[in-house]
């Protein structure tokens, strides 16, 4: 009876050790909102210093905020495909019609997506 005791004594007080350990760790907060944009961005190869940087950032940012990661990435996506678009185009990232061919790309690509998304107008069912 004293092994069985002396190892139920040393299994409970391991386990309450653990306990403590776990409840005193500091847990790690949440990633910002921004700081995930700028992950999603640079994961399209959108880099900081890039056209396109700010308008994807912003745009994220936003849907991160909004709890939806799904656009999240598509705007981002939706970013790198304009950018490259104005490339095929024989633009240059340093060229002002470049900042004005990605303005009117993501414009006109952002419809593209935002159509995607319901509206509801009128009320669905009635009181």
């Amino acid at each position: 009876m004293t092994r069985s005791h002396h190892w139920a004594g040393l299994a409970l007080g391991s386990t309450l050790l653990v306990a403590i350990a776990v409840a005193t760790i500091p847990s790690v907060p949440p990633a910002s909102a921004q700081s995930q944009a700028e992950r999603i961005c640079q994961g399209q190869g959108i880099e900081r210093a890039s056209a396109g940087y700010e308008y994807c950032l912003s745009q994220t940012t936003r849907a991160l905020e909004w709890n939806r990661p799904e656009l999240a990435f598509a705007l981002a996506r939706m970013t790198a495909d304009s950018r490259d678009a104005c490339r095929d185009y024989g633009l240059e990232p340093t060229m002002t019609d470049f900042r004005f061919c990605l303005e009117r790309e993501t414009y006109a690509r952002s419809q593209v997506i935002f159509s995607d998304e319901p509206r509801y107008e009128h009320q669905i069912a009635n009181p």
